[in-house]
């Protein structure tokens, strides 16, 4: 299978940045995209938009602020939302998979996680350890699968615009990089450090402090793969031209191409 694009992005409100969207796709053309945060119910969210533009979609939403969505220009098959046999609301928010073009693509939106130390922050790390159970029960190492979305961790200190001043804060903390180190061990690779090991490169800055201006960010969306995948890694890349545009998204598109 030849000139697979793939996308991973946050829109941070698919309601609000749906013109942002199919703006995005228009100019992109990716064969898969994985959204996170839509922020809406599956009947609101854009499917028949969607289908105008040439895209199949399959949604995990619900009342809260999450929302994962898996859209292509192939229809997506053998559907899963949340962490199978898990009696988890949250999750069934958070994480869908499907096949796509022969390939195994799970759409991922884990926790912020909140304060450091608070309940919520060890449910981000229990969802990074069970999604890691998950890979090891239903897939292979050896099959095309990709891992794609906000992870909401930065693994490495190039990861993040100063280490020394984000050290044990949120998304940036020792314990979630390790879990997150943990989960990557499994069989994954980081696709973006495949091909572009230098730092600066990000794909979220706070709205506020002219953040983006001056690139204080952090890379916090990722496309993880196997090594099926790797060998047909033609590049991959961050594209911030979504997040200069009018009320955009804090986090930007990142893009990965195969051959």
């Amino acid at each position: 299978m030849a000139g697979i694009k793939l996308a991973t992005w946050n829109v941070n409100s698919v309601r609000m940045r749906k013109d942002h969207l199919l703006r995005w796709l228009e100019v992109q053309r990716p064969e898969i995209v994985c959204l996170q945060e839509t922020k809406v119910e599956d009947q609101d969210f854009p499917f028949e938009d969607l289908k105008r533009a040439g895209y199949f979609a399959a949604h995990a939403g619900g009342k809260g602020r999450n929302g994962v969505a898996i859209i292509s220009r192939e229809e997506p098959g053998d559907v899963v939302v949340g962490f199978p046999q898990t009696e988890d609301p949250e999750a069934a928010e958070r994480i869908i998979a499907a096949t796509v073009l022969g390939i195994r693509v799970i759409s991922v939106y884990i926790p912020n996680g909140g304060k450091v130390g608070s309940d919520y922050f060890l449910y981000k790390l229990e969802f990074i350890y069970r999604l890691r159970e998950y890979l090891e029960e239903k897939h292979s190492p050896q099959e095309p699968l990709v891992l794609a979305g906000d992870f909401n961790v930065a693994p490495e200190e190039k990861d993040v615009y100063d280490p020394e001043l984000l050290a044990g804060q949120i998304c940036f903390h020792p314990r979630e990089r390790s879990a997150i180190a943990t989960l990557k061990d499994w069989g994954l690779i980081d696709a973006l450090r495949l091909k572009h090991p230098e730092e600066g490169i990000f794909t979220w800055w706070d709205y506020q402090f002219q953040a983006f201006k001056a690139n204080r960010g952090m890379r916090l969306d990722h496309i993880w793969i196997t090594s099926p995948l790797a060998e047909r890694l033609i590049d991959c890349f961050v594209d911030k031209e979504p997040r200069a545009w009018k009320r955009p998204s804090d986090h930007t598109p990142l893009v990965a191409v195969f051959r």
